[in-house]
């Protein structure tokens, strides 16, 4: 009797643990950035029409969205190409609804491992783009070959 008491307490505790842990992860964060933290807090535009080949920020992770974001923009903008972001960004349809204007601003970084990070946006857009524009939108960062850069691995938006 008291082994099956334990084994069934073990399993509630387990469950309950699995559920905390699912529901912190798929649950958006609306906390700031913290200092410590790579990236600012501001909100950064673009147009298709005045894209600068600099970027406006001084984090390597922020660097990288930008650049995801100049290519939805544009795709044949400098560097684009070459910048192994996902192959969608790519795709070259009119009812896909690419935008001609972005703006996101990070609000939260959150690491999955030494080499995979998710920064986590609040983005607007004036197009469709597969819903990876407007609203939360999440970023997913590998690092590159080159120290201290990262690219993005994919992008997908969350509903909140």
């Amino acid at each position: 009797m008291w082994k099956k008491f334990a084994l069934c307490s073990v399993f509630v505790i387990l469950i309950l643990v699995v559920l905390y842990g699912l529901k912190y992860y798929f649950t958006p964060s609306d906390e700031p950035l913290d200092q410590n933290t790579p990236v600012e807090n501001v909100v950064f535009s673009y147009d298709v029409s005045s894209l600068s080949k600099t970027c406006q920020s001084q984090s390597a992770m922020i660097c990288a969205v930008e650049k995801a974001v100049k290519c939805t923009l544009n795709p044949d903008f400098d560097g684009c190409r070459k910048a192994r972001l996902p192959k969608f960004i790519f795709m070259n349809d009119e009812s896909l609804g690419r935008p001609t204007k972005m703006s996101f601003q990070a609000v939260k970084v959150k690491p999955l491992s030494s080499d995979l990070v998710e920064i986590h946006t609040r983005s607007t857009c004036d197009g469709n783009w597969f819903g990876l524009c407007q609203g939360y939108v999440i970023y997913v960062l590998v690092p590159t070959k080159k120290e201290g850069e990262w690219r993005v691995k994919d992008v997908y938006a969350m509903t909140e």
